[in-house]
């Protein structure tokens, strides 16, 4: 049947067939994609799907629960169909979906947004109510975090909800804050001191430094481990921690001086309380100006340097005092073998204003006083004196002034009687005075501008002074000299904290500093009885003239979390320096990356550019106050450096941490000496007495570190090298040379055990390569015509005689032999009814070690070969096995 129908009608099936065809064909083409000219005006959803069908034949399929929020009106021409309907239901609470020949429309539940609102405020010590500097703040609930600025501020901005907070810092016990959020709000917390708790951690792990961090080559030095380490004559010094870090070397052993990454003592910048200092020693380096009582932070950056600082090209050393307690009255007595200490805080106004004092004294002088000779008279000692005032106005305003004072004071007076042959006798008295140090003085006020926003504006004044005074007495002359050196400071400084979101943490700010140099003067007075005869005068013998400049600067650093595997800290810092009618600029870049690779395993690359406008004239190992401070000029350029690390760091045994960093720094401007020219006390042209050149610095740094536990520690391992070159020819021939402290080998080991409640025990043991020393390792003949007077190492030659000269054919040509030795330190803790005892044992160089510190060409007579001198290189050791003991009383 079907059959016959199909014969019967088969054309009309035919027909039929293509007609199905095409209808098929026609419908299959209706995309989304296709465009449309659509116009409607306050439409309702039946009329918006009536002309949808009319011009694309889908059709649409919806529940009673679709309407719209509001009409819709359209005016689009050659629109593709998704966009128009995406236009349609802008907040309609619709959403749609095209099948083949459908659009279907479904009801969406709008879920409220949720707010987001900033807590902030400070986290304070919970009895003295001092700011807490790098305090972590981390919430549970959103897993974010933040840490507290210079000041104890924090921000944090998290969604609305329910909040549950977690307050922790180094030595103290962490405090939980549950709180629902649903407005700005303003929190001051404050946490409990537990001493149980100070020898857990040696490094800190916050956000600027550490594991944690984006950065590298950063490090906070706590304080427990600055007290604890052995110290020479028991003076706890924050630079001599500092130098047991990888990377750092200590130059000449027993002194603080710092050589970070192949730099020189004047590319590191040194900050107090955010104020740059150009003198931090005392006693030809053996102590820094930073006692241990008035620090309440320290941190050091040796690459991925913060785009907030500049000026410097090796490291920055950033040192914060403490604000004073603002409940008790407290503070600590020390008596060493070279100098006393005393310190004292407490509050002026209880809860609003607070003050503290830290003061230092050496007294050699008086020890040395009834041992003199009763015609000679002299001595040496130096003071320090901190002192901080810090004022509460309310919970968004603080005032501080800071002031420091420093000097170390050398004298020499000598008696003497003389007759002539009318035999009467003529006194004569000589004296000299020899004075150095830096006066520091900051005004500063905080204000939370916002929620988000944090302000610091600090006013700033500093000053490095040395003078050298003589004065001759007889009966018929006076005579006054006096020499003098030194550079000046006034600055202005605006700091900003920005919060925008949880992800990022901003800082900007700027600077503005103006220096006065005053390199080299020297002044004599001649008085004379009988003015008619010899009238008084003034000489002014050499010196220079003062130099003003005026040093801008701005920065910006952005510090990102992208995730949670990759942080990124990009910043830049832009300086302007005006000297001698001439202006220089510098925008230099900062980048930093991290990533995470997994929950113990991090890796790091940095690249940072820095400037440096100022430059130390110095012709000794030694830090002396004769060195000079001297500005960039018309012919100095300012030194430059690019500085890339990498870097890769492991957590995976608990309590243990391993780092390694690599790096390279090339720097440009370097200056040095030209061949046959020193400094010799007279720094007249100076500019013509040195050479600008090129320095390279590669390294590895290794370093396996105990954090928790009764013992902690660290070994760390470098190797390093540092070079220069001077391309004119004129220092070395122009050949590459090793810097001075190229030292190819080091190694640190520290050690920190509690033994029991009472004892403290410290170990550190050292090992570097010898530093480099330029010795006369080739001889001369100098013949002089008749006549002449000439005169060589063997002695005065007479007239016309032939005599032999030694010299030296290549800088640093000398390595000294490897040195090492062994430190130890004790603490004994007793506690009092009123407060604490502590007595300190340190043992320097343990093991006597004859380390060369110096070393130097001698000659002695070989009798055998008739007289010949041969030449010997003799050693010098400054610091051979040394005990020492200091007392202090807490109360």
């Amino acid at each position: 049947m079907i059959s016959s129908l199909y014969k019967k009608h088969s054309i009309t099936f035919f027909y039929l067939m293509l007609l199905l065809v095409f209808s098929h064909s026609f419908i299959s083409a209706q995309t989304p994609d296709m465009p449309f000219n659509i116009y409607l005006k306050q439409a309702s959803l039946k009329e918006f799907t009536a002309k949808i069908e009319q011009l694309s034949e889908y059709s649409f399929i919806y529940g009673e629960e679709v309407v719209l929020k509001h009409p819709i009106t359209l005016d689009l021409k050659e629109t593709p169909l998704t966009t128009i309907l995406q236009t349609a239901f802008i907040k309609q609470d619709i959403s749609f979906e095209i099948t083949k020949h459908h659009i279907i429309l479904k009801k969406t539940t709008s879920l409220p947004i949720k707010q987001h609102f900033t807590l902030n405020g400070y986290v304070l010590d919970e009895i003295s109510k001092e700011t807490l500097i790098g305090a972590n703040i981390y919430d549970q609930q959103n897993k974010q975090g933040t840490i507290t600025n210079p000041f104890g501020f924090f921000s944090i901005t998290l969604p609305e909800g329910n909040t549950e907070l977690n307050f922790s810092y180094i030595g103290y016990g962490s405090k939980q804050i549950a709180l629902y959020l649903c407005k700005d709000t303003l929190l001051t917390v404050q946490l409990k001191n537990d001493n149980t708790l100070e020898e857990i951690v040696v490094l800190s792990d916050k956000m600027e430094t550490g594991f944690q961090s984006s950065r590298m080559g950063a490090n906070n030095i706590p304080l427990t481990h600055i007290k604890n380490t052995p110290a020479l004559l028991s003076e706890a010094d924050v630079l001599k921690s500092i130098q047991l870090l990888p990377g750092i070397q200590g130059g000449i052993t027993g002194t603080s001086g710092l050589y970070v990454r192949g730099g020189s003592p004047d590319q590191n910048l040194y900050l107090l309380d955010g104020v740059p200092l150009y003198n931090v020693d005392h006693t030809l380096g053996i102590l820094s100006i930073f006692t241990p009582e008035s620090v309440k932070k320290v941190d050091l950056y040796k690459s991925s340097f913060p785009a907030r600082y500049g000026g410097r090209l090796s490291s920055v050393i950033d040192v914060r005092t403490n604000d004073g307690d603002m409940r008790n009255y407290h503070g600590s007595l020390t008596i060493g073998l070279l100098t006393s200490r005393m310190h004292f805080e407490g509050p002026l106004w209880k809860d609003r204003t607070s003050f503290i004092i830290s003061a230092r004294r050496s007294y050699a002088d008086l020890i040395i006083k009834p041992f003199m000779d009763k015609d000679t008279k002299g001595g040496y000692y130096l003071y320090d004196i901190n002192t901080k005032l810090n004022h509460r106005f309310s919970d968004r305003d603080r005032l501080f002034f800071s002031f420091y004072h420093g000097k170390d004071h050398a004298s020499f007076t000598n008696t003497s009687s003389y007759y002539f042959e009318e035999e009467k006798e003529t006194d004569t008295r000589e004296r000299q005075v020899m004075a150095w140090g830096s006066t520091l003085g900051a005004l500063r006020w905080n204000h939370i501008v916002s929620n988000r926003l944090f302000h610091n504006i600090t006013l700033s004044y500093n000053r490095f002074r040395f003078n050298i005074k003589n004065n001759f007495t007889s009966a018929n002359k006076h005579l006054d000299s006096q020499y003098y050196s030194g550079i000046e400071d006034w600055g202005l400084t605006s700091d900003f904290d920005f919060h925008p979101s949880p992800s990022h943490f901003i800082k900007f700010g700027g600077n503005y500093l103006y220096h006065t140099f005053r390199p080299e003067t020297q002044h004599t007075f001649v008085h004379s009885p009988n003015e008619q005869e010899q009238p008084d005068k003034t000489y002014t013998i050499g010196g220079n003239e003062a130099t003003h400049s005026h040093e801008i600067s701005l920065y910006v650093e952005d510090d990102f979390k992208w995730n949670e595997q990759w942080k990124t800290n990009i910043g830049a810092h832009f300086s302007l320096f005006q000297v001698q009618k001439h202006t220089y600029a510098s925008l230099e870049p900062r980048i930093t990356v991290s990533f995470k690779t997994s929950p113990n395993l991090t890796f790091k690359a940095a690249y940072t550019h820095m400037t440096q406008y100022v430059h130390l004239l110095s012709s000794s190992n030694l830090s002396l106050p004769t060195d000079l401070w001297v500005p960039v000029t018309q012919k100095i350029r300012p030194m430059r450096a690019c500085q890339f690390s990498i870097g890769g760091y492991y957590t995976g045994i608990q309590g243990w941490e391993f780092s390694v960093e690599g790096y390279s720094k090339i720097t440009k401007n370097v200056l040095e000496y030209k061949d046959g020219n020193t400094l010799v006390g007279n720094s007249i042209h100076w500019e013509e007495k040195v050479e600008m050149g090129k320095g390279r610095n590669f390294g590895i740094e290794f370093m396996l570190e105990k954090k928790t536990g009764r013992t902690t520690g660290w070994i760390n391992y470098t190797l390093a090298k540092a070079d220069r070159i001077f391309s004119k020819g004129n220092v070395n021939g122009g050949k590459r040379f090793p810097y001075k402290y190229d030292r190819r080998h080091s190694v640190n080991i520290t050690i920190n055990r509690r033994l029991n409640k009472k004892v403290y025990m410290s170990a550190s043991w050292i090992y570097a390569s010898g530093n480099t020393a330029t010795l006369p390792k080739e001889k001369a003949t100098i013949i002089l015509p008749e006549g002449s007077y000439g005169w060589g190492h063997m002695g005065n030659t007479g007239n016309g005689v032939v005599f032999p000269i030694e010299y030296s054919s290549s800088r640093n040509n000398y390595r000294l032999p490897a040195s090492h030795q062994l430190n130890l330190g004790f603490n004994f803790h007793k506690k009092t009814k009123h407060g604490e005892r502590i007595w300190n044992v340190s043992i320097m160089n343990a093991y006597n070690s004859l380390n060369p510190n110096h070393v130097f060409i001698d000659y002695y007579t070989d009798e055998q070969s008739e007289g010949k001198k041969i030449p010997v290189i003799q050693k010098v050791t400054l610091l051979p096995f040394l005990p020492s003991f200091s007392y202090t009383y807490k109360f």
